[in-house]
């Protein structure tokens, strides 16, 4: 049994490296570089400053008409180059850049637009298609090695969360283990609701896998973790948590916010014979919700588990959402702040 190719090998034998080159951002590119083009090739020939204009005018026509409706020709049959190797796929792209050169020239010299000056037509229509062909051959090559980039970083990025996935799942069953087995022999009844909900955490986030669940998805889980710990710590752990709904349109990975209370009360409120309280904030900001965890600030508080946490924590977003979502912790009056920011268009924002 042959394993399943891998992404940059689908990538590789895949005609989608083409863009989608019907957005506003990409036409402003095109257009731009082919003004450029036109620059460089009426200064490319003997400079006459009666005919600079009229050689930039008809240039800059004839790049412009080639440039816009080839773009225009692959945006339409993109779906379907998308399905075809990358070959067969470049090939159809540039055949069909090298057939508006050749449209564009005939129809140039008919009007008078291009006056041959004693040059064949032939050696006209050889020389647009052989720009044509260096100009577009070497675009499609950019833009197929900036797919491959692409992917090769999307790839390397999941196999990066994945093992940081991989650290934070054990550590969480470990210490619910513990406690467990801390109410076991003091308390039965209790270790029973710890395992029926422990059940239930791991079995959402083990089916949630590593794709981007919703924000509230999470806060839930959240919750039946701090339930978890409300039955191991009893009075010992005070929760400040208003039920407020979490803003709609925000997808973060699974277990990015309860690694962060996990270690709220672990290195926290546990370290304390009195125990304390745990605050959590959410709030809309500007293009962005913030979820702030504030908890005592302890001897522990400065371990190599928290900053272990928070790195992976901080690296998990990184992996999904580039530099839209941050994560900040800080010291004030006595005690720990941690800050998330999550972007409200984080379905966009995380794709590569």
């Amino acid at each position: 049994m042959t394993e399943p190719p891998s992404i940059a090998e689908r990538a590789a034998g895949s005609g989608d490296f083409l863009p989608d080159l019907c957005r506003p951002r990409a036409v402003l590119a095109v257009a731009v570089g082919g003004q450029l083009l036109a620059v460089l090739l009426v200064l490319a020939q003997p400079f006459e400053p009666a005919r600079f204009w009229p050689r930039l005018g008809a240039w800059s026509l004839a790049v412009h008409w080639v440039a816009l409706f080839g773009i225009a020709g692959l945006c339409a049959v993109r779906p379907w180059l998308c399905r075809l190797a990358v070959f067969p796929a470049g090939t159809v792209a540039l055949g069909w850049l090298l057939l508006l050169a050749a449209g564009t020239t005939c129809g140039a010299v008919v009007l008078g637009l291009l006056p041959s000056r004693g040059t064949t037509v032939g050696w006209l229509l050889a020389r647009n298609l052989l720009l044509t062909a260096m100009v577009g051959g070497l675009a499609l090559r950019l833009l197929y090695q900036r797919h491959m980039l692409r992917r090769r970083e999307r790839a390397h990025a999941q196999a990066r969360l994945a093992v940081l996935q991989a650290r934070i799942r054990p550590h969480f069953l470990f210490n619910s283990l513990n406690t467990i087995a801390s109410l076991t022999a003091s308390d039965p009844s209790r270790a029973e609701e710890v395992t029926l909900a422990l059940a239930d955490l791991l079995r959402a986030s083990l089916q949630a896998g590593e794709q981007p669940i919703s924000l509230d998805e999470e806060l839930t889980l959240c919750r039946q973790y701090l339930a978890m710990e409300q039955l191991r710590l009893g009075e010992r752990l005070r929760l400040d948590w208003p039920d407020t709904p979490a803003p709609c349109g925000v997808r973060v990975p699974p277990l990015s916010v309860q690694p962060l209370l996990e270690n709220a009360i672990v290195h926290g409120v546990e370290p304390l014979a009195r125990g304390g309280r745990v605050s959590v904030r959410i709030a809309a900001a500007a293009h962005a919700v913030e979820v702030r965890i504030d908890n005592p600030c302890t001897s522990s508080g400065n371990g190599a588990g928290l900053h272990m946490a928070l790195a992976n924590v901080r690296a998990r977003l990184e992996g999904h959402f580039g530099q839209a979502a941050g994560l900040r912790a800080t010291v004030v009056d006595g005690r720990h702040q941690v800050c998330l920011r999550l972007p409200l268009d984080s379905d966009e924002r995380g794709r590569p």
